[in-house]
Parts: structure tokens; C-alpha cells; sequence
């Protein structure tokens, strides 16, 4: 359970939150089993469960909710690049999605009616 939580908190570190748990998880695996084979397959399973969340699942229910002009991710991607670098790169589409979520938060499409 403790794994979990750890593992649920450094998800939030983008990059290096489940890089520093594939290395606890093997540390710990390291110590716990006799057999290199049994110390890997934590970090491994935890690197295919993080990859399959990064590349499939969350895409597809992310892509579902909110669509990104193609433009405009290529504007962002060059603008914070230009404004941080390597670091803008990374965050580009994450601030474009947070932007597109605020706008459309405070500018709705559809007007609310009232029952009669």
C-alpha cells in the first residue's frame, strides 16, 4: 500500500517521479529476493503498467474530453521553447491543455436555459 501512494504521489513529478520509484522499487526488490530475475520484475511491471497509462489509456480518455488545434500545439510547443527551453518543450501541451480548460470555463458554449 505504501508503494502505491508513493508511486501515485511521484506520478505527479513529470519524468523523474517514476524514475526515482523504478529505482526504489528495485532497491527494495534488491534486498527483499535472493534472485536478480525477482528483484526486476517490480520495476518492470511498473514500467509497462506506467507506459501503457502514459501512451494508451490516458491519450484516449484525455483525447475524448479535449481536443488540441494542431496549430496551436505547434505555436505553444514553439513559444514556451523559446521562453524556457527544454523545460517549455515538456510543459507545452500540459499548459495549452490547462489554458483551453480555463477558457472554456469561464467562456461557455452553450448558454444555460431556465425550466419554465
Amino acid at each position: 500500500m505504501i508503494f502505491g501512494l508513493l508511486a501515485a504521489l511521484l506520478n505527479y513529478v513529470p519524468y523523474v517521479g517514476p524514475a526515482v520509484m523504478v529505482i526504489i522499487l528495485f532497491g527494495v526488490g534488491l534486498v527483499t529476493f535472493p534472485a536478480l530475475g525477482h528483484a526486476l520484475l517490480a520495476p518492470l511491471g511498473f514500467i509497462a503498467l506506467t507506459t501503457a497509462e502514459g501512451h494508451f489509456i490516458t491519450p484516449t480518455i484525455v483525447g475524448r474530453r479535449i481536443t488540441l488545434n494542431p496549430l496551436l500545439v505547434f505555436l505553444a510547443l514553439a513559444f514556451w521553447t523559446w521562453l524556457w527551453g527544454p523545460v517549455g518543450a515538456f510543459l507545452a501541451a500540459p499548459l495549452s491543455i490547462v489554458g483551453l480548460v480555463v477558457f472554456n470555463h469561464l467562456f461557455p458554449h452553450d448558454d444555460v436555459k431556465l425550466p419554465d
